[in-house]
């Protein structure tokens, strides 16, 4: 995790602002923003200053830039000096953290299933660290949304399914009756990590079309599991892009807000080099196949 925020700080130093970053990246603006703000709880200095429109390093910055480039180097060194299985038996898919849940059965039966010397390996981070991995043919397929204006070079990719992001809290709360968005305002959110685009991001598109008060995220979890606890337990509201993700006790604690306005639809896509190999566009097919049923909503 850590590793990924030295990167954006090293890319904030390079190019002298957070939306310079995010684009070399490949994530949105807010998620490098979140990933600075984590790293700079760990120093008493400051790492950057603003002057005017720029970013200016300071001499710690500088530092932590360079120390983290070296690690993610070491660590790269350290993973490719690893002994690996034949590639023909690994199966490499980066998810985001939803479409780890919703993808990972569907995966496990198209490679694994009756190949008792197949092994999948998933690996879950945001779609810029996860489609540049896979560029870097880290991946032998991603499962993500598609950024805007991502120019998919060398890869392939089609759409998968698509998200309906509902709101939900907890049985109790007090605001379990609210019809709009309108009655939200003011309320503490729960997110799960930065991404580029997710269910954070689709409420703050429907908050901002309405020229309402950005919502205010007051947690970011590592995962689902751990939001849907914070949220049984807490009047913290949060997004759902999709139904699977409701799991255990989730499922009787927590409600969907029936809100008279929905949020934005977006799709999750599958990426793959455009010359992988049969096997992985066989799973790549296999997949679509699984997830073509369609999905009851809450």
């Amino acid at each position: 995790m850590y590793i990924r925020y030295l990167e954006y700080l090293r890319r904030v130093v390079e190019h002298g602002s957070f939306a310079a970053a995010a684009q070399a990246v490949g994530v949105s603006q807010p998620a490098i923003s979140h990933g600075i703000k984590q790293l700079q709880r760990h120093f008493p200095s400051p790492l950057l200053v603003r002057s005017g429109r720029r970013c200016v390093p300071t001499e710690l910055a500088l530092r932590v830039a360079s120390d983290g480039m070296a690690l993610a180097e070491r660590v790269d060194a350290l993973v490719a000096a690893a002994p690996h299985r034949s590639a023909a038996e690994v199966l490499r898919v980066g998810l985001t953290p939803s479409a780890a849940l919703v993808c990972g059965p569907a995966l496990y039966s198209a490679w694994c299933q009756g190949r008792g010397r197949r092994r999948l390996e998933l690996s879950t981070a945001d779609e810029g660290h996860l489609l540049a991995g896979l560029q870097r043919h880290g991946f032998d397929m991603v499962v993500s949304p598609r950024p805007r204006g991502f120019n998919p070079t060398g890869l392939t990719c089609q759409a998968l399914y698509q998200l309906q992001p509902v709101v939900y809290a907890r049985s109790a709360h007090p605001l379990s009756k609210a019809r709009t968005l309108a009655d939200l305002q003011g309320a503490a959110w729960v997110s799960v990590g930065p991404s580029v685009r997710g269910p954070v991001d689709v409420l703050t598109e429907a908050f901002a079309v309405r020229r309402m008060t950005p919502p205010r995220v007051a947690v970011s979890c590592p995962d689902y599991a751990s939001m849907l606890n914070l949220m049984s337990h807490s009047d913290l509201l949060g997004v759902i892009p999709h139904p699977v993700l409701l799991t255990g006790d989730a499922r009787q604690r927590l409600v969907p807000l029936r809100l008279r306005e929905a949020l934005p639809l977006y799709e999750m896509w599958v990426f793959r080099a455009a010359g992988s190999r049969q096997s992985v566009r066989q799973v790549v097919q296999q997949l679509s196949l699984a997830l073509a049923a369609p999905v009851p909503g809450p």
